[in-house]
């Protein structure tokens, strides 16, 4: 499929504003009283059993009665207004999960401590990126980024007089917590990096799919209007973003690919802080956070999890050591993100039940549905004419026709035929799975799956070149330099 020759990935457009913990918190009742569980005083809740959680009730207004930073042993937070009445994406969810564990139809079906966790961690966000964000518009973006990329590049103690913000920040960054297993990190970057071309593919259509299906998301991603307004700079930050994250050394302090997710943690941050002040309490009390800790967690389930998964769907199987190296792998790029280690999954099973989860959770978009459509299946047809009925052919294969003709629903580029671009892929993918699992078999394997991992061509490293010449081009002065929002509307408020 040689039409296909380069397919961009969304990241999340924002993550987490800033906000102080409030005193009081919500309340609860008790034996016909009313009652409030404290934010401050926590003892009574210490000892939470993590089986059968206490869930709070529902609060009339969320934004004044949930907006606080869980501690452990508090009683947890339920979620926001569900999107749909059924969990979503199901078809999606049978064909990635069934040949690991029950898919549930129903919401009965969801009720762990993971579950109910995830739900509460919708109310908030990364709590040390938020106080960065805040310490950036207090002090200026000119001086603050100075400081910061000083701290990221050559270590906090060369910055002279830092904030207290990053201090906190950069003592994050650099100290790697001891239940991260970096050995199994990068067995889990070798696996990632030796997916089949298929499966690469077709993950970067899934990030095009689920950016537009989300409902939370592809709200953030309209409202900041980025892959409009700032198209290319979006596009080559994202695609060099997992190029990065890819290559051999990426574990050290100092690499391309760490220094990446910690300035996008930072963006994030800032994007989040602006639409917070920009959407007010209403969005709050029906969202929660524009996309809170929960759903920087579903990164995961997005981009670590889908190209094995992808893999199995079209018949190359993956071990469940291999799953679990994974895991570890983007545990680490989660950690360095600023996600919270009670919501990281450490396992391949708990990634697995934890990306069912937030795909139930993921409804039927937002109002800005269209526009996000436009904007991005605009994008590939202009890398190629071709592209948009070649993704929604390939995607058609593991989302069904009904998601797939829904995303694009309402946009110029409904009624797109796939049929065709959907039976050629189908034919390359299970080709592709079918050789790949020949060799997993054959002696030295996972030798020649190392050196491979070692040749400086991580995933993604082809589109990246197609689209920087495309960038070059179309717009020689856009940088990947993760600054979009020291002076975006969202960074300013």
């Amino acid at each position: 499929m040689r039409g296909w020759k380069a397919v961009t990935i969304t990241l999340f457009a924002a993550s987490e504003p800033t906000q102080p913990p409030v005193r009081g918190g919500a309340k609860v009742q008790r034996n016909g009283m009313t009652m409030t569980a404290s934010t401050d005083v926590r003892e009574e809740h210490q000892y939470q059993n993590p089986v059968r959680p206490e869930i709070l009730p529902m609060s009339d207004n969320p934004y004044e009665d949930f907006r606080y930073f869980y501690r452990d042993g508090m009683p947890l937070r339920p979620a926001p207004k569900r999107r749909v009445k059924r969990p979503g994406w199901s078809k999606l969810r049978h064909n990635l999960f069934d040949r690991w564990h029950t898919v549930a139809d129903a919401w009965e079906g969801y009720d762990s401590f993971q579950t109910k966790l995830l739900d509460d961690h919708m109310w908030q966000t990364d709590e040390t990126g938020s106080k960065l964000a805040e310490a950036f518009k207090r002090d200026g973006a000119e001086k603050s980024r100075a400081d910061f990329e000083q701290a990221l590049n050559s270590g906090i103690d060369t910055v002279a007089d830092p904030s207290p913000e990053l201090v906190e920040f950069f003592a994050e960054v650099d100290n790697i917590p001891e239940w991260i297993d970096l050995e199994a990190a990068e067995r889990g970057r070798i696996a990632y990096y030796n997916v089949t071309p298929s499966a690469e593919l077709l993950s970067i259509g899934f990030a095009y799919w689920a950016t537009t299906m989300e409902d939370r998301t592809s709200a953030a991603t309209g409202e900041t209007a980025m892959f409009e307004i700032e198209s290319f700079t979006r596009i080559i930050e994202t695609v060099k973003f997992f190029v990065d994250l890819g290559k051999k050394g990426v574990f050290d302090r100092f690499s391309d690919g760490l220094k990446a997710a910690v300035r996008v943690r930072l963006l994030h941050a800032q994007a989040n802080r602006g639409l917070e002040k920009l959407w007010g309490p209403e969005h709050y009390n029906e969202f929660g956070r524009p996309i809170g800790s929960s759903f920087l967690v579903s990164g995961e389930g997005w981009f670590a999890l889908m190209p094995i998964g992808v893999d199995e769907f079209f018949g190359r199987p993956h071990t469940g050591e291999e799953w679990d190296d994974v895991a570890m792998y983007w545990a680490w790029v989660l950690h360095l993100m600023g996600a919270e280690e009670r919501l990281i999954p450490k396992t391949g099973d708990e990634m697995r039940k934890m990306t069912d989860f937030i795909y139930a959770n993921g409804g039927y978009s937002s109002d800005y549905h269209v526009r996000v459509a436009t904007a991005l299946m605009g994008i590939l047809e202009d890398l190629d004419p071709k592209m948009p009925g070649q993704v929604l052919g390939a995607l058609s294969l593991i989302i069904g026709d009904e998601d797939t003709k829904f995303m694009v629903k309402g946009s110029r580029f409904e009624g797109t035929p796939y049929l065709h671009w959907k039976i050629a892929f189908l034919l390359k993918a299970k080709s592709e799975a079918a050789i790949y699992r020949l060799l997993d078999k054959l002696p030295g394997a996972q030798a020649k799956k190392a050196k491979k991992a070692g040749d400086g061509k991580p995933p993604w490293s082809d589109v990246f070149q197609q689209i920087e010449d495309y960038v070059a081009e179309k717009a020689p002065d856009v940088k990947a330099e993760y600054k979009l929002h020291d002076t975006s509307k969202e960074g300013l408020r």
